[in-house]
């Protein structure tokens, strides 16, 4: 690598490392407030408050790489612009486009590292933190329900209350919705039910099951539910199926072909959920490109209006992917364009503002 290769990355990389930190807390931050009412509500011990923090970490390191990468460049861009060393620099024989090339390795190296955490780390983060807010939540047993909402306990059991009396550990009005891997799904309802340690008791629960063919419903005095059982077989392995946030691109790639053998169309989210996250990677690269074009094309002095410019681009393409996403789902659009169509039009505009600015 050139000196002035190496010059050019050490005015991106201290900018990018910053912005990347800071991003990082934020989103963190966001996610942490999403949950804070049940933190608090439930009296959660603070060791159980730094490992959710901690396990939000890898997708908020996804979520930050390209925004970073962006201001990264674009105040490199904007430090070597204001004090003049483009001008040198292009005086002395090097064009526009090799000198953004330093910044255009920090976008692949950003794009590989948003890939490989995404990969790696993010679908097992994601639900092991899943797995811990539901741990953390059934520690309190009855304060875990809230009235008239729906509460997925895990492990196919699914739990509504109309009411809780929290002083004598006690539910009204309950109606439990169990899944059965091999079997049809059941149903209990119940006037009231009670906690016994980490157990719930139904009282006198009615029974219903279909058995494919006709309705049978009986009482059932026997009916319990184990919540530690419940939480420790979630936390361990999740042996539900798993949701989109929790698969890799390649088991993506496998839903979408088992669905497509069983009903064709049934597996476009998937297949758009993969080309997204490929497309997220891949943005990094394409801030990386047009930071500099943006930057330099509205630099002003010692003024930060370059990087103010870059980073509305920057929201309005996250604008623009949502947009996109819907109308894939929707089938509005192709899967590849709704994905990518985004990512060209912003590495088209930066070729053509490298040609502009040559």
């Amino acid at each position: 690598m050139r000196i002035v290769d190496r010059y050019i990355l050490s005015e991106a990389l201290g900018p990018f490392l910053v912005a990347l930190g800071a991003f990082i807390v934020l989103v963190t931050g966001h996610m942490l407030f999403q949950v804070v009412e049940v933190i608090v509500e439930h009296g959660v011990p603070l060791p159980s408050v730094l490992r959710f923090i901690a396990l939000q970490v890898p997708n908020a390191t996804v979520m930050a790489l390209p925004v970073a990468t962006l201001m990264g460049c674009s105040l490199a861009v904007n430090r070597l612009s204001s004090d003049h060393e483009v001008v040198a620099m292009r005086t002395g024989g090097m064009s526009l486009a090799r000198m953004m090339l330093p910044m255009w390795g920090l976008g692949i190296i950003a794009s590989v590292a948003t890939f490989a955490i995404g990969e790696a780390a993010v679908p097992w983060s994601r639900a092991q933190a899943e797995a811990l807010v539901r741990e953390m939540v059934l520690g309190r047993q009855s304060l875990a329900f809230e009235p008239n909402q729906f509460t997925d306990t895990g492990q196919g059991i699914t739990i509504y209350v109309n009411d809780r009396i929290a002083e004598r550990e006690e539910l009204r009005d309950v109606l439990i919705f169990m899944t059965q891997p091999a079997d049809y799904p059941m149903l209990f309802l119940a006037e009231r039910a009670v906690f016994r340690g980490d157990v719930l008791y139904p009282i006198n629960p009615r029974f219903y099951f279909f058995d494919g063919q006709s309705l049978t419903t009986q009482r059932s005095a026997g009916a319990t539910i184990d919540l530690r059982e419940v939480v420790t077989g979630a936390a361990g392995a999740l042996r539900g199926p798993l949701g989109m946030a929790e698969m890799t691109v390649r088991d993506l790639l496998s839903e979408f072909r088992m669905r497509e053998e069983q009903s064709p169309g049934s597996g476009r989210s998937f297949i758009l959920e993969a080309h997204t996250r490929l497309a997220m990677a891949v943005s990094c690269l394409v801030f990386a490109a047009l930071a500099g074009p943006v930057t330099l094309r509205f630099a002003r002095g010692q003024s930060l209006v370059g990087v103010m410019a870059a980073m509305i681009i920057t929201f309005g393409y996250f604008l623009v992917m949502i947009w996109t996403r819907t109308l894939g789902e929707n089938g509005a659009l192709p899967v590849p364009v709704a994905a990518w169509i985004q990512n060209a039009a912003l590495f088209a505009a930066a070729l053509v503002g490298l040609y502009r600015l040559r």
